[in-house]
């Protein structure tokens, strides 16, 4: 008996249930599960219903105030660059959104009894928003640029400190149809970046501070090679994507340095041992990629640091090939990662139709206030 069926005997939940109701047609399954939970809702109490709010995590207010957060959502919006469509998105979103755009486990997510899920990153709700607009355009070679603040939610276990259930989050996507993706991601990951940047920057008179930005540039493609060549296990360090410390170089036994200023990439490239030779082009089309990137944070945001991170793992079957992250540390010296940009396929699956280029990415919003305020 698997795990899963061992928690079900452990419930006293008979086996066939499950898969019973997943079988079952939307409707069906909506009626059902409707019915049951008036039933539950019944037979509670008052005070039943208040040791639920009382109790259940999920059920609880930000420690942030209202006012602050729509002070701080204001500033940043007035951040972001008009091109963007910024888009008020219900509480729910599709079911599956998750589990089968990104791969994530619908585990961690909470669905609701009427065939949707609470939304559990914006990116994908606004992937689907994407489509759906871009299904009804004639054309669709003009990129297309869409953006939402909103609370999520997410129902794994979180074990480090400033990390909750639901919280607010920005999330910024970008679309074109064309034939030249490079072209693209390029310049999309550029102004992507610079804008997480401006408002990391700008909040500074907002009442946040930072005592130091680090904006780490990768292709997930390095690993996912590395795992194929050397017939690493791709479970054991997806399964450490959000371990402290993990070095996945080290701990593959892998000779080269884990993270690289962009002025030593051909150094690196040039001197791989010839079992790594395979790299030698995703190194080198992650440098290209990035060179817009890494120019303007230099001279948009000279007090950030930018490298790459040769050893990047987590994102592996979320995103493509190229990857973002931002993360700065505090004034207590204690660091975050607060912005995520990836490339993605999604929109390509969900218009059946490989010419659709889609770069998302979104920040932590509730975090950084909680974590930066100065005052």
């Amino acid at each position: 008996m698997d795990v899963t069926g061992k928690m079900l005997e452990g419930a006293g939940i008979p086996a066939g249930l499950p898969q019973m109701l997943g079988e079952m047609g939307g409707r069906e399954l909506q009626t059902a599960l409707l019915e049951a939970y008036a039933l539950r809702a019944g037979g509670l109490a008052v005070t039943d219903v208040l040791r639920q709010y009382e109790t259940n995590e999920f059920t609880q207010p930000s420690e942030l105030g209202q006012r602050e957060v729509i002070r701080f959502e204001g500033f940043a919006a007035a951040a972001i660059p008009e091109s963007f469509n910024l888009v008020e998105l219900p509480p729910v979103t599709a079911l599956g959104s998750n589990s089968v755009l990104s791969n994530v486990s619908q585990r961690t997510v909470m669905a609701t009894s009427r065939n949707t899920e609470v939304v559990a990153d914006g990116v994908t709700a606004l992937s689907l928003e994407m489509a759906k607009r871009r299904r009804q355009e004639s054309d669709g070679s003009e990129p297309s640029h869409l953006g939402t603040f909103h609370r999520e939610m997410r129902t794994q276990q979180h074990v480090r400190s400033g990390f909750t259930t639901h919280f607010h989050a920005l999330s910024l996507i970008s679309a074109q149809k064309t034939t030249q993706p490079d072209e693209f991601k390029a310049s999309t990951f550029a102004e992507h970046t610079a804008t997480y940047l401006d408002i990391i920057d700008g909040a500074s008179g907002q009442g946040y501070a930072t005592a130091g930005v680090d904006v780490a540039l990768s292709n997930i493609r390095v690993m996912g090679l590395l795992t194929k060549t050397l017939g690493s296990d791709k479970e054991l360090l997806l399964k450490n994507t959000r371990t402290p410390g993990y070095d996945a170089f080290k701990e593959l036994g892998i000779p080269l340095p884990s993270k690289i200023l962009p002025e030593d990439l051909l150094t690196v490239i040039d001197s791989l041992p010839e079992e790594l030779r395979v790299l030698a082009r995703p190194l080198a089309f992650m440098g290209r990629q990035f060179a817009e990137t890494v120019a303007r944070v230099r001279v948009e945001h000279s007090g950030a640091q930018v490298y790459f991170d040769l050893s990047r793992h987590a994102g592996m079957g979320y995103y493509q090939d190229m990857a973002v992250k931002i993360t700065a540390t505090n004034r207590e010296g204690r660091s975050y990662p607060l912005v995520d940009i990836g490339s993605n396929d999604w929109l390509a699956k969900l218009l059946n139709n490989k010419q659709e280029r889609l770069v998302t990415g979104g920040m932590g919003t509730e975090l950084f206030m909680k974590q930066f305020k100065t005052a």
